[in-house]
This record gives C-alpha cells, sequence and structure tokens, in this order.
C-alpha cells in the first residue's frame, strides 16, 4: 500500500531502526547503482494534506506545499539495497507525450534521456523490496 492513513507520509513510511530497509514500498534518492546495489537515501513523501501538516511542523504555521507534496529528508542515513536481477524498472522519458513512468530493461536504467538525473541527490524514486531486494524501482516525477 503506497498510500498511508491520513497525515502518514506515503510509502511504508521513513524511518528504519537498523542498517536494513525492510521490505516495502519506500521513497528516496537514487544516489548510485552498480554491481547489482541501489545505494538509496531514505526520505519521506507526503502528499495533499499530510504534506501541508508536514510543511507546517517543519516550517511553521501559514505555510503549506508546493504542488501538493513535500519531500522531508532529514535523515542522513544511506541502505545498500540489493537489487534483483528480474527487477522492473520504471522511468520518465523526456521524449514521451507524459511524465508517467515508462518500463525500462534494468541493464538501459539509468535511461540517459530521463526527466531526473538518475542516479544522483535528485533521483527521486519509490524502491519495491520483497525478499530483502529491490524488485522494481520507479521514478517519481518532479516540477
Amino acid at each position: 500500500v503506497v498510500f498511508g492513513v491520513a497525515g502518514d507520509p506515503n510509502g511504508s513510511g521513513c524511518v528504519v531502526a537498523g542498517d536494513v530497509l525492510p521490505d516495502g514500498v519506500w521513497m528516496g534518492f537514487a544516489e548510485a547503482i552498480g554491481g547489482g546495489v541501489i545505494t538509496f537515501d531514505l526520505a519521506c513523501y507526503f502528499s495533499g494534506d499530510a504534506a501541508n501538516a508536514a510543511v507546517a511542523a517543519d516550517l511553521g504555521a501559514g505555510y503549506e506545499a508546493e504542488e501538493g507534496f513535500y519531500i522531508r529528508n532529514q535523515n542522513p542515513k544511506v541502505f545498500a539495497v540489493r537489487v534483483a536481477s528480474s527487477a522492473s524498472v520504471y522511468s520518465i522519458d523526456t521524449s514521451g507525450p507524459t511524465f508517467f513512468p515508462e518500463p525500462y530493461p534494468l541493464a538501459s536504467w539509468p535511461n540517459p534521456s530521463s526527466w531526473l538525473p538518475c542516479p544522483g541527490e535528485s533521483c527521486a524514486v519509490w524502491l519495491y523490496l520483497n525478499g530483502g531486494e529491490a524488485t522494481a524501482i520507479v521514478e517519481q516525477f518532479l516540477p
């Protein structure tokens, strides 16, 4: 379930005790990928009313989320996550007619025509973890 209960961040959360990211759907930034491992900086992705509440909590009353979402990235911890050889990858191609993620072979990601500079500090992705490894990587469009 990508959308949590009202007021919570989307995905499986954004706080993990320990050094292993458990199975779930996690939002963050793909800082690097190589050797079958993605270096993942876990973040919090809020949308709708939860985004406005998170902005107000971080910046003070009167502030609201721009574009209907808010990303909080206050935890410096990064995770080294194995990527399944059969993982699905969805990239946002700037040459396409929409800004919806399109499927790409894992070997072709990062996509050189991606909307996002991947990997890197601005490469927002959702990681789908199953059985201790990433089985899907989905780029998140950020205006």
